[in-house]
Order: C-alpha cells, then sequence, then structure tokens
C-alpha cells in the first residue's frame, strides 16, 4: 500500500489518529511528511507536564533521521554514555555504550529526552506542517462503511460530529476505545512488588551524568540523568528497602 492508495477527495482525512502521545505524534508528523492529510484528536486538554518516559532507543533516533528531526532530539536531551553496577557499595563493572553500538548505529547512547519535552518538540513540528492537535475531543465509536472509517467524535463544547477517514489509528494507550471496539486484547500483568519513580535533586558519585544500577539480593535501585530535574531514582522491592536502597546510592 502506498500514500496515493490512502488519499480520497471525498473524505475528512486520510488518517485519524486518536491519541496525541509520543506514538501518535510521531505517526501524524511520519503521515504528513508522506503527504497526507492526518487528523489527531486526544481527550486531554494539554500535553503531559510530567516527564513520564524518558529514554530514547536508537532505533527510534534512527527513524527520526528519516523525517529529519533526530537532531533536535539529540540536541535537547541528555546523552547516557555509560552505565555503571554497584554492589554492596562498590562500583564493580562499566559498560561504555559508545563501545558496544560503534559501527552498528550513528546514536550509540542512551538519550535521556522527557516525555513532556519530547510531546512538545513533536507538536511543533507538527504544528510547522499545519497539524493541530484536536484536544479535548472524544472518539465515541466509529465503524466502517464502503472500504472507510466513520467516527462517531464528542467535541470539547459538548455537541457530536462524524469524521470520515480511510483509516483510523488507535494511539490511545491501555484504555484504547479504538482496541475495545475492534475486540483486541492488552495482555499483561500487575507487578507484585512496591517500587517508586522520581525525579530528584541529588548528589554523590551515582549523579555523574551515567546509568548507576545498584543490585542485591531484596532490591534494587537505579539512577540515570534527566535533563533539566538532574537524576530519574528507580527502586524497589519494598517500600522500607526502596528508600534505603536509595539513600545509600545516592550517597555513595
Amino acid at each position: 500500500m502506498n500514500a496515493s492508495s490512502i488519499r480520497g477527495a471525498g473524505r475528512d482525512t486520510d488518517v485519524l489518529i486518536v491519541g496525541a502521545g509520543p506514538t501518535g505524534l510521531v505517526l501524524a508528523l511520519w503521515l504528513t511528511r508522506l503527504g497526507l492529510r492526518a487528523r489527531i484528536i486526544d481527550t486531554t486538554p494539554e500535553p503531559v507536564t510530567t516527564s513520564r518516559a524518558v529514554a530514547v532507543q536508537a532505533r527510534t533516533l534512527e527513524f527520526y533521521r528519516q523525517i529529519g528531526i533526530a537532531h533536535a532530539v539529540v540536541e535537547r536531551g541528555r546523552k547516557g554514555v555509560a552505565a555503571n553496577l554497584w554492589v554492596a557499595g562498590k562500583n564493580v563493572a562499566r559498560a561504555v555504550f559508545a563501545d558496544m553500538g560503534a559501527g552498528l548505529s550513528p546514536f550509540p547512547y542512551a538519550l535521556i529526552f522527557p516525555q513532556d519535552e519530547h510531546e512538545r518538540l513533536l507538536i511543533d513540528c507538527l504544528a510547522e506542517a499545519g497539524v493541530q492537535v484536536g484536544r479535548e475531543t472524544e472518539l465515541l465509536d466509529f465503524e466502517e462503511v464502503g472500504g472507510h472509517v466513520l467516527a462517531r467524535l464528542k467535541c470539547p463544547d459538548g455537541t457530536q460530529e462524524t469524521c470520515e477517514a480511510a483509516y483510523i489509528a488507535g494511539c490511545d494507550g491501555a484504555h484504547s476505545t479504538v482496541r475495545e471496539r475492534l475486540k483486541v486484547d492488552f495482555p499483561g500483568g500487575v507487578y507484585s512488588h512496591l517500587f517508586y519513580v522520581a525525579d530528584v535533586e541529588a548528589g554523590g558519585a551515582a549523579m555523574n551524568g551515567e546509568v548507576h544500577r545498584r543490585a542485591g539480593h531484596d532490591r534494587f535501585h537505579r539512577c540515570l540523568p534527566v535533563e533539566r530535574r538532574e537524576t530519574r531514582a528507580i527502586g524497589g522491592h519494598n517500600a522500607r528497602g526502596s528508600r534505603t536502597a536509595a539513600r545509600e546510592l545516592v550517597v555513595e
């Protein structure tokens, strides 16, 4: 299938994208670069304002290079050039990402780019292409009619409208209306142990801009650099053990 087979002059849009997180935004940008009309909607009134997902993998950056945004993402992000393993308060191993990725990718590092900043960049790129996110707009239902999709939407003012598209893309997360309507399962489970994720300002040997992981028989703790927020701290096994591991790793 190619772009010309998707275009339809009589439709409201070529692809209706439900969900304006990073996945939906990138899809909209990619389709726009191909010359297709993309309409993207989301129920939220604004983009996320917390860091959430922070890692951008090398393969993602390779795709971004194809649509001309890799440089902007790397420039705004923070490179994690190495990973360290700590045991009993000692740094016992260090792996340099550039050594492992040399010759395999032009992006041989772990790029840290918080989701809120990531989304703002993608939204700005879409705006430059003439596409705006339809905020506070909800997908109520959709059906396939005559080889195209008719979607029923609830608008910000409470009124409803029908959007005709060649395709609909469900980028609306774990509670996807698109997936539920298509009866597509979402396998997975719930973690049985308590753990935490926090962006903190801290000091110590583990706050040098590299990735650090402390291993133990009953708990773990990991630190990685986050632009503007200093450090992302992740820990587990239980509440008391997590806090203890965090204090010890930050101090050591």
